[in-house]
């Protein structure tokens, strides 16, 4: 690939939902571990689903929904702060949100009925004549929701990786439109040679577009695009393994959060205090490890945090040993 500009699809494999079945998953996945099928890849109930879908759901498990709630822009949300964006009338100005159904299979089979009959894309169905096996699902579907009035891409969380048991994900948008920007890890571009090099991938997902990725292997994060209505997706863990998912547990948070601004600079974790303390991964991390004057190590802010945003590390080569060299 030296030479020339590499191609998305030489870095995202496409299978057209016209060609997509469970094999054929199955070997273009294996490849880089990310698939893209583009274009009615799920069925949906086109036009049926809206903010009216959540609404009725909420009214019906509102426990549910509240539980695992999360804005996607890393802010930590108010407790009424559902409620309001499935009102009748919405705040104004643009938000990113999302939820996880878990631990309740009426709510997760009410939601796949209006959202997606079959309750996994058509590719990944069983099939008598299909000699690979069809992959086992988790018993919970993240729900992601927003809108974007601006002129301006609204971003979610920033670029990380997740800590992951399963095979991977796979994301069908349902309702407007959503941008994935995908980045090979260290560890998949030894797996796959490749894709060494490969730098950043844009992937844009439309109504009907299914993206199954391992987010363990691949580094991401998402927006959705300016002057979008409703961006509406829905996703669920898979495993090609045979492992038989047990009941989910979900948080929908990823650590710790800012309760007030902290200055750049600034200790937030010290050793003695959060011994077992693990923060998740990302590209723009806020932390930074350091080590104390008596030796040990603390956690201090790479730059100025706001209020109500989610501590998180670098991956760099740097920090690396230091953090491996705490767990022994």
């Amino acid at each position: 690939m030296s030479g020339r500009k590499r191609r998305k699809a030489d870095v995202v494999p496409q299978l057209a939902s016209s060609a997509a079945t469970l094999e054929g998953f199955h070997q273009a996945f294996g490849w880089h571990q990310v698939l893209f099928v583009p274009r009615r890849g799920a069925c949906t109930k086109r036009g049926r689903v809206g903010l009216a879908t959540l609404r009725r759901l909420y009214a019906a498990y509102p426990a549910v929904m509240r539980r695992a709630f999360s804005l996607e822009s890393g802010r930590r949300p108010a407790p009424e702060t559902l409620q309001k964006l499935l009102a009748q009338r919405p705040p104004p100005g643009s938000w990113y949100a999302s939820f996880v159904l878990q631990r309740s299979k009426c709510a997760l089979e009410q939601f796949l009925a209006q959202a997606l009959p079959e309750g996994v894309p058509n590719f990944l169905r069983p099939n008598g004549k299909a000699k690979a096996k069809a992959p086992r699902h988790s018993r919970a579907a993240w729900v992601f929701f927003g809108r974007n009035s601006g002129q301006r891409a609204l971003r979610g969380r920033p670029e990380h990786t997740d800590a992951i048991q399963h095979s991977g994900t796979w994301h069908v948008q349902l309702k407007g439109e959503k941008v994935w920007t995908l980045s090979p890890t260290a560890e998949l571009q030894k797996q796959v040679p490749s894709l060494k090099g490969a730098g950043r991938v844009r992937v844009h997902c439309k109504e009907g577009d299914v993206l199954c990725i391992n987010t363990r292997l691949w580094w991401h994060k998402t927006h959705i695009p300016p002057n979008c209505k409703l961006s509406m997706s829905v996703a669920r863990d898979m495993y090609l393994d045979g492992t038989r998912p047990g009941a989910c547990d979900m948080t929908n948070v990823e650590g710790h959060y800012a309760l007030r601004p902290i200055r750049k600079g600034a200790v937030i974790f010290t050793e003695e205090e959060a011994p077992q303390l693990q923060l998740p991964r990302s590209s723009d991390a806020n932390c930074e490890l350091q080590e104390s004057q008596s030796g040990g190590l603390v956690v201090a802010a790479k730059r100025a945090v706001k209020k109500g945003e989610w501590f998180s590390l670098s991956d760099s080569e740097e920090e690396a040993p230091r953090a491996r060299k705490r767990k022994r």
